[in-house]
């Protein structure tokens, strides 16, 4: 069975966990070609890692059938699936759909408007909540599968030393406890209610430290703006961010005693999965990419959205729990990660539906 997945991308955030699927569906015995734009880091994780890759890079994305180099590369590469990840690559495969002799797959782990998947044979939802939006939005519910994003888990998973080492490498001390942040720095991520609610934290507990880690990318001046808000609320001694974007998180983790996120907005969360695998507590605001993971009180703690007060409550409440409860919390959370959201346990999942697809 040959897979030909179409990323319109060269750099995505997710690159490493979807090149690690790709590479258990070797391990299922798939050929596997991998289509995305050239001269980003998805092209150069293809070729470190052996996978068969070709470039593409649509003239207009936007406009789809002015993208005939598109129907030529399926023609060369004959796959028996198409399986395309973001809406411009299933808006492209979908608008040459009749002239092709695979069927078409798109996968989405974000909220998108239906009409660029409305071609396409069968879809992948990264999640329950996400299915329930797309169908709302007009797709139909039988063709959409809810296959979680994968982690690798032994990637991340750390030990005592590590906490040790790691945090002797951040220079914290001993006795402190360390609350991370972690994404983009964008407003979608709540970063600035993170900072509000630890500041509430604070008056209460004198041996924290917030990590805020991640980096800028497309909003500039983010870091400058939580620089000066931490100085304006006198944490700024008590917070630590990286000088650059990171593109290794485990030790920053490794260095944490819990993982608050405090999100406005997500699609389906890789950095939930990575904090969780690092062996985190959680502490997330209730929207509903993370309310299906974690329950309160029994996969990490839930806070409002948005709700500084809140955020501080549940900081608190979680700085009052004795050790072995904090650690219920996280052992459950990885449970549910070890059982959904292993490579292994999604590809797996994944090459089921292309057999029930290949043989209807």
């Amino acid at each position: 069975m040959k897979i030909l997945h179409y990323v319109d991308a060269k750099n995505i955030s997710w690159q490493k966990a979807y090149i690690a699927h790709i590479k258990e569906l070797e391990n299922l015995k798939l050929e596997n070609v991998l289509m995305c734009r050239p001269g980003g880091e998805l092209e150069s994780l293809a070729r470190l890692n052996n996978i068969n890759y070709v470039t593409f890079k649509p003239l207009i994305a936007a406009m789809p059938l002015l993208n005939l180099n598109f129907l030529k590369i399926i023609r060369q590469v004959k796959p028996d699936i198409i399986h395309t990840r973001l809406s411009s690559a299933a808006n492209i495969a979908g608008a040459f759909k009749k002239f092709l002799d695979a069927p078409v797959i798109a996968t989405f782990d974000k909220p998108a408007k239906a009409k660029y998947y409305k071609n396409l044979d069968y879809f992948i939802s990264c999640a329950g909540w996400l299915k329930d939006y797309m169908s709302a939005q007009g797709l139909d519910a039988q063709k959409i599968s809810v296959i979680y994003n994968p982690v690798n888990i032994d990637y991340y998973s750390r030990d005592e030393v590590k906490y040790n080492l790691a945090r002797a490498r951040l220079n914290i001390k001993a006795d402190e406890i360390i609350f991370a942040g972690m994404g983009i720095y964008i407003n979608r991520k709540g970063f600035d209610i993170l900072i509000k609610a630890f500041a509430q934290a604070c008056k209460e507990f004198d041996n924290l430290k917030l990590m805020l880690i991640g980096g800028e990318a497309e909003e500039k001046g983010r870091r400058d703006e939580y620089i000066n808000l931490a100085r304006e609320l006198n944490i700024l001694n008590k917070i630590l961010m990286p000088e650059n974007f990171l593109t290794d998180v485990r030790e920053w983790l490794w260095a944490a005693d819990a993982l608050v996120m405090p999100s406005r907005a997500e699609g389906f969360s890789i950095a939930l999965l990575e904090g969780i695998a690092s062996g985190l507590p959680v502490i997330a605001s209730d929207i509903k990419p993370f309310t299906e993971i974690i329950k309160h009180n029994i996969t990490g703690l839930i806070a409002k959205s948005d709700d500084v007060n809140d955020f501080a409550d549940k900081m608190l409440e979680f700085l009052n729990l004795k050790l072995n409860q904090r650690e219920e919390l996280a052992s459950n959370a990885l449970k549910f990660v070890s059982q959904n959201c292993t490579p292994e346990i999604i590809a797996a999942q994944t090459l089921n539906l292309y057999s029930k697809i290949l043989n209807k």
